[in-house]
């Protein structure tokens, strides 16, 4: 084999000529703090509009933080306020996509970062009337 063939097969396998350090692309810097709104969060029997603020620190592809919301929901049962706080968990950056909860899986956004703002879907078990329901709905994140 010549020294060539030798050099094409060595960079073929990664191991030399420019591959991968193994550090990978950059997560996109979201720390802040944003405007959390979902204006519809619902299913056939009830509905929600949810507004708060979030933070989040992040460090590399992960991040957390704190939340405060107040949704008002209405089902046949009547209107309830429900004022909640608590931590950002599960925070991914992946590419142009963000994932999170509120404190636990029963609260799951997934979305996409805009330019300094994320939009995207959340789905959510929330108490309506004393009722667990499952909700679902889209979110917007706006920084401030």
């Amino acid at each position: 084999m010549s020294d060539r063939g030798f050099i094409l097969g060595v960079c073929l396998l990664g191991a030399a000529c420019g591959a991968d350090s193994g550090t990978g692309p950059q997560a996109q810097n979201i720390a802040g703090t944003y405007a959390y709104d979902v204006p519809s969060l619902a299913n056939g029997s009830a509905s929600c509009h949810v507004q708060g603020t979030i933070t989040v620190t992040q460090q590399g592809a992960a991040f957390s933080g704190s939340y405060t919301v107040t949704g008002i929901c209405t089902s046949t049962a009547g209107t309830d306020t429900i004022p909640a706080a608590g931590s950002v968990v599960n925070g991914q950056v992946k590419g142009d996509s963000v994932f999170f909860d509120f404190d636990d899986v029963n609260w799951h956004d997934t979305g996409t970062i805009v330019g300094s703002d994320w939009q995207g879907i959340v789905n959510a078990s929330l108490p309506v009337s004393g009722t667990p329901t499952v909700l679902a709905g889209s979110f917007t994140c706006s920084k401030q």
